[in-house]
């Protein structure tokens, strides 16, 4: 079954202690990843998701199932996923294009 991607097993990037302290640095705690480590890791689910619809539209042409629900939900699923990432991933080239033109 495929899973969903989860708001809640978000980290926050930045300590609690150091938000609003001028010259911190920004880094996670030992043991968890930071902003890029999350995001390799919902790339990677949103992947696995897709390889698992289409595993599933394999298997409903090759007649090995014919719960066809069950594959359309996963291939539903990971498609709004994938429009969630492009989401994502445009706002971010906004945000960099938007940092890249401050005048310093």
């Amino acid at each position: 079954m495929v899973n969903p991607i989860q708001v809640d097993q978000l980290k926050p990037s930045q300590p609690a202690g150091s938000v609003g302290v001028p010259g911190a640095v920004a880094r996670p705690p030992p043991g968890q990843g930071g902003f890029a480590d999350e995001l390799r890791r919902q790339l990677e689910q949103v992947s696995r998701m897709q390889a698992e619809a289409e595993e599933g539209i394999e298997h409903l042409l090759t007649g090995q199932t014919d719960n066809l629900t069950e594959v359309l939900t996963a291939a539903r699923k990971a498609e709004v996923a994938f429009s969630l990432l492009m989401e994502i991933r445009n706002k971010l080239v906004d945000a960099y294009t938007e940092l890249k033109q401050l005048r310093v």
